[in-house]
């Protein structure tokens, strides 16, 4: 395996900047991947959709800025409406497949959230919705990435691996995201890792704590915890500040000879505070050899 690789989402920026303004962000803290969301398409993901003049104009952008596509999200199941519709979703995932085929990413990453909301639901249901989603991927080469949330299926470790053995694909594999375990009450590493590794295909890294009124600010709270942690919400730290062990979790892919991408996501609320976390974030995962 590889080196591995420093990608940033669009999603947080995606709310207030074109796909240019975020790449320009990008080129100042030297970062050259993108995990681009749907919404960060020039011209959108209109009907679920994507014109062919959209995808190409955006894929001159892309070049323009020297930026590679690291994974493309589809945040589809967030959705009740698009949960209650499962065929419009897997029109919109197989849709996403095409993009990031068209731009030369790798991976799509998808939720299950309303098709199997609380940790302990049954998965069969969103089981029947991606089997045509897994297909797809497989016969456009592209790898779908399913991304653990704390309050769905996905949001125990063994939850995730029932759902990637149910499906079982080379091209369906797992979005390991720790403090996204560790918001869902479970020990994110080792433990996680450990009953998740060999089905680790892409990762996000950001951190976080339990939220402490009159300590935190409210610009990076976010929300409860899973049950029975409920009454408790998390508040997003910069990597170095949190609750979860990303110096060891870091280490561990290093020594696994994981060469895919780690992908910073931090939940704030304002812009300004983003870049101050972009700051300290990119510099913390270039300090340990992943640019």
């Amino acid at each position: 395996m590889g080196d591995i690789k420093l990608a940033i989402s669009g999603q947080q920026l995606g709310g207030e900047k074109s796909l240019e303004e975020i790449l320009s962000i990008l080129n100042k803290i030297s970062v050259s991947w993108i995990e681009l969301w749907t919404f960060n398409i020039i011209g959108g993901f209109q009907g679920y959709r994507c014109k062919d003049e959209d995808l190409k104009r955006t894929r001159e952008v892309l070049d323009n800025y020297g930026m590679g596509v690291a994974c493309v999200t589809n945040g589809g199941a967030f959705s009740r409406e698009m949960a209650q519709q499962p065929a419009l979703y897997i029109q919109a995932m197989k849709e996403t497949i095409n993009v990031a085929r068209e731009l030369g990413a790798s991976f799509v990453n998808c939720y299950a959230y309303y098709f199997a909301l609380g940790q302990n639901t049954d998965i069969g249901r969103f089981i029947e919705v991606m089997r045509p989603i897994v297909k797809y991927a497989e016969d456009n080469c592209v790898t779908v990435v399913l991304e653990n949330e704390a309050h769905d299926a996905t949001g125990t470790p063994e939850g995730m691996l029932r759902i990637l053995k149910a499906l079982d694909s080379d091209h369906f594999k797992t979005n390991f995201d720790p403090t996204n375990y560790y918001h869902g009450n479970f020990e994110p590493f080792p433990y996680a890792y450990e009953v998740l590794r060999e089905y680790i295909a892409y990762v996000h890294v950001k951190n976080g704590c339990r939220f402490i009124l009159g300590v935190h600010p409210e610009y990076a709270k976010g929300t409860p915890f899973a049950p029975p942690n409920d009454p408790n919400n998390i508040f997003y730290t910069p990597i170095p500040d949190g609750a979860v062990n990303i110096e060891g979790f870091i280490d561990r892919l290093k020594r696994d000879r994981y060469g895919g991408f780690c992908t910073l996501e931090p939940h704030v609320k304002t812009v300004n505070k983003l870049m101050d976390y972009y700051s300290i974030d990119v510099a913390y995962m270039k300090k340990k050899g992943i640019k």
